[in-house]
């Protein structure tokens, strides 16, 4: 029965989002260096119009009468140090680095990105102790066929999908978990006494909490990749803008200019970046529940390290969970267990925030965790649906009570 449920359990688990990736990732890689020559010839003419404003503000601003600050504004530096030729400067680096085309953002994508994705990745597996070929096993998506002539490789795509198929197999073990949680309930043991019967009535609702807890955060889960997409997105069409205005970075200009360039260039690298490390950082947390579970269950024959590698890769089975250990279980022993994994499911964003703030990273997922709480929103609204059809036509042909007699 467990090895049943367990099949059916890695069916439904699948990479339901890599799909829906794998076809974004290609639309906005090859749109993007499609229409990169023609965004970058827009940036040069706005180039020569913001340019030509910067000289007519510096000249208008040093030789104005009425300006109060005119001996504060006039400069008196060398010709090189003049805020113009800083620009002129910036203007030839930021222009000519344009004029390289598609090559520009893929060598960035090459140095930053992919190496983001691939010790994301290499940490993951290790956290698991899990391989490329054990994930391809359980979580059967594979990327489809893709030319390496975009804006990012092909590569990047891949790793980001092993990624997510990686974290997918934690799920897969954890659901697998509660079934054989749920499992070690029924036996012929529970009907000893009335506190034995109790004891494996809390067993089989850990194993059912595991398996419908886990279970709706595979679902949050699967829509991880929307910030990723996004992120691509937005550091896709507009890199050749954020690189025309490095022109005027670190210079004298109007307030309106200097905000033009915000939220783009760095900041367009470092929230792509934190969106990949966001994916592979959902592990962290997930860990720690796997030592608590593994802490109660383990036996004498299995110590806790040898019980979460055998939770981790799937091979966890009724009888490896220690009886002992389940009726040792006080009464409060299993409400705290239930408390803690509930607690930890709750703010599950709030310690990988923490965990991350440690290497300066910032969690990308607002996008993600909008769109689940969207669906998760909606699948509500249909089940109240279902069931205020259902009460409709069980109550439908119920007597109606009888109203009292009228004085």
């Amino acid at each position: 029965m467990t090895n049943l449920a367990n099949n059916i359990v890695e069916s439904i688990t699948q990479c339901w989002g890599c799909g829906v990736f794998d076809n974004l990732f290609r639309i906005v890689s090859e749109a993007g260096a499609a229409v990169y020559t023609n965004i970058a010839q827009i940036c040069l003419l706005l180039f020569a119009v913001l340019f030509g404003f910067y000289v007519l503000w510096m000249v208008f601003r040093t030789m104005n009468p009425l300006n109060k600050d005119i001996e504060k504004n006039t400069y008196r530096g060398t010709l090189v140090e003049h805020p113009i030729v800083k620009v002129i400067i910036n203007s030839i680096v930021a222009l000519s680095l344009l004029a390289f085309g598609v090559g520009v953002p893929r060598a960035i994508s090459r140095i930053t990105f992919e190496p983001v994705a691939d010790i994301a990745l290499v940490y993951t597996q290790a956290t698991l102790n899990t391989t490329d070929e054990f994930v391809n096993e359980h979580v059967t998506y594979q990327p489809k066929p893709m030319e390496d002539n975009g804006l990012y490789r092909p590569e990047l795509r891949d790793k980001i999908i092993m990624l997510m198929k990686t974290t997918i197999t934690e799920f897969q073990a954890y659901m697998k978990l509660g079934i054989v949680v749920m499992d070690k309930a029924f036996t012929w043991k529970a009907l000893w006494g009335i506190g034995a019967f109790i004891k494996h009535i809390l067993i089989f609702l850990i194993g059912l909490y595991l398996l419908y807890g886990f279970g709706k955060l595979f679902i949050r889960f699967c829509f991880c990749f929307v910030d990723v997409i996004v992120a691509m997105a937005t550091f896709a069409f507009f890199f050749p803008i954020s690189l025309m205005l490095m022109s005027f970075k670190d210079s004298e200009m109007p307030k309106w200019m200097s905000n033009l360039g915000k939220g783009l260039g760095a900041a367009q690298i470092k929230t792509l970046v934190n969106s990949i490390v966001t994916i592979g950082a959902t592990v962290i947390t997930y860990t720690v529940i796997l030592v608590i579970i593994a802490k109660f269950m383990s036996s004498g024959d299995m110590s806790t390290t040898e019980m979460m590698n055998a939770i981790t890769s799937g091979q966890i089975f009724e009888s490896d969970i220690s009886y002992d250990s389940v009726m040792t279980m006080s009464f409060a022993g299993a409400v705290v267990l239930v408390y803690v994994l509930n607690y930890i499911y709750s703010n599950i964003p709030q310690v990988s925030k923490m965990i991350l703030a440690v290497f300066n990273i910032e969690t990308e997922n607002k996008l993600s965790e909008q769109m689940a709480n969207d669906v998760e929103k909606m699948m509500g609204n249909v089940v109240n649906g279902v069931k205020g059809i259902s009460e409709a036509v069980i109550s439908h042909g119920a007597p109606k009570e009888e109203k009292g007699d009228k004085k």
